[in-house]
């Protein structure tokens, strides 16, 4: 960053282009936390450009993570003065709007903001959650639908559940719940003027922190631009190199993904998750032998790993060493005692094997540390229903039935042997 600063200035100097390395310089700082003084260099370039949107904009980012909400709206409406067509300002404008109790300016913002981009998922959300608050849900249901067809259930996942609850509409609430958990998290709209702050960024924890927001987003060819230069900023970060595979691993590109894999074992050697996920792609592509050799690679260099140990069960299940497998299982539990996955595959391992009372005993255990596992749950009451415990069936039917993670598959049978055990329920 020092020698961007000195070279790239007097470059642009010696070319008569100061203006430019007056702006180079302003991102340069913002994008690596120098935002006291980055704000005086958008002070600056507003005070040179002030036709140009961008500079207040980019102040007016800053601003507002200090808490600096009047500031921060008066820059804003500048930028929207300025630039009417730029949706992201006129987004940020609304969020400091409602968080600072103007509901009806709020109201309008978005309403402006559809106007320009009428398929926003961010402004319909805004709307769709005010119309919600208000128990407006004739307004806020079509909203709701056409966000979650916008972004595949990234956004409005949660309220679309709600709603349908409050609407009476459980089968749909439950069909969205089946779908994955409810995240709870919201994410911020995208702003291409503060993204394109991160070419000049090096601080790799930034580049991979950001990265990890676009990914969960969707934009995953931006995540990987920014870990790649988190890589190349700092080559020897292990964190960088292990999101960057676990992403090639999920977009199913699965050379890079081992290759990075590997390179996190040569990075950290006692780095137990490279070890797994490496060993575990090989086992995906049928690759049994070097899956094995890298997982006992792993375990020599990580002996007190319980996820190596869990993986290592595959091996002897495989070979039909049942013995050997509960061994594993009962040193994987000692080395991490709460954790529920090793409890629940040791527990219907031990099921399989017609061991019902040492497998239960297991489940129980499991179940300590997440109460609320649906198929433990549904094991439970099973086994309830096959010992005549109808008391016990009824407490764990009742739980299940209250937990959305549930298959309704799964309660459907539970429900099917429980009325041909003991009747109507």
């Amino acid at each position: 960053m020092r020698d961007r600063i000195a070279t790239d200035a007097a470059a642009a100097i010696s070319r008569g282009a100061p203006l430019d390395a007056f702006a180079e310089l302003g991102r340069l700082y913002h994008s690596n936390g120098y935002l006291e003084t980055a704000m005086v260099c958008y002070t600056g370039l507003a005070s040179i450009q002030p036709d140009e949107a961008r500079w207040p904009h980019l102040h007016a980012s800053i601003l507002a993570g200090f808490g600096q909400a009047a500031s921060a709206l008066n820059l804003w409406q500048q930028v929207i003065a300025l630039d009417p067509t730029y949706v992201p300002a006129r987004l940020r404008l609304v969020d400091l709007l409602l968080k600072t109790n103007q509901r009806d300016a709020a109201i309008t913002a978005y309403r402006d903001a559809l106007a320009q981009d009428r398929d926003n998922a961010w402004a319909l959300l805004g709307l769709a959650r005010i119309e919600f608050e208000d128990e407006n849900y004739r307004d806020a249901r079509p909203r709701l639908e056409r966000i979650v067809a916008l972004t595949n259930y990234t956004l409005g996942y949660d309220l679309i559940v709600t709603l349908y609850e409050r609407l009476g509409l459980d089968d749909r609430a439950a069909a969205i719940r089946g779908r994955a958990e409810a995240s709870g998290a919201y994410r911020d709209p995208p702003d291409p003027w503060l993204d394109e702050l991160m070419a000049d960024c090096y601080d790799p924890f930034r580049l991979a922190l950001e990265a990890c927001t676009k990914a969960r987003s969707g934009d995953s060819t931006t995540a990987v631009v920014w870990l790649e230069r988190a890589i190349a900023v700092a080559p020897q970060d292990l964190s960088a190199h292990f999101q960057l595979a676990n992403l090639m691993a999920q977009q199913r590109n699965v050379p890079w993904a081992m290759e990075l894999y590997l390179r996190c074992t040569q990075l950290d050697p006692q780095f137990a998750d490279g070890w797994a996920q490496l060993s575990g792609l090989h086992a995906q592509l049928g690759n049994n032998i070097e899956a094995d050799r890298i997982l006992e690679e792993g375990l020599t260099a990580c002996p007190d790993s319980p996820g190596l140990h869990l993986m290592k069960v595959r091996k002897f299940r495989a070979a039909k060493n049942v013995g050997a497998a509960i061994g594993e299982f009962r040193t994987s539990i000692r080395l991490r005692p709460n954790e529920a996955r090793a409890y629940l595959e040791l527990g219907m391992l031990l099921l399989e094997q017609n061991r019902m009372a040492e497998g239960i005993a297991v489940l129980q255990q499991a179940l300590v540390f997440d109460p609320a596992h649906p198929s433990m749950l549904g094991i439970m009451a099973l086994h309830s229903i096959d010992t005549g415990d109808r008391a016990a069936a009824d407490e764990w039917l009742g739980k299940g039935m209250m937990q959305p993670r549930i298959d309704a598959d799964q309660v459907t049978r539970i429900q099917s042997a429980y009325e041909r055990k003991f009747g109507p329920r």
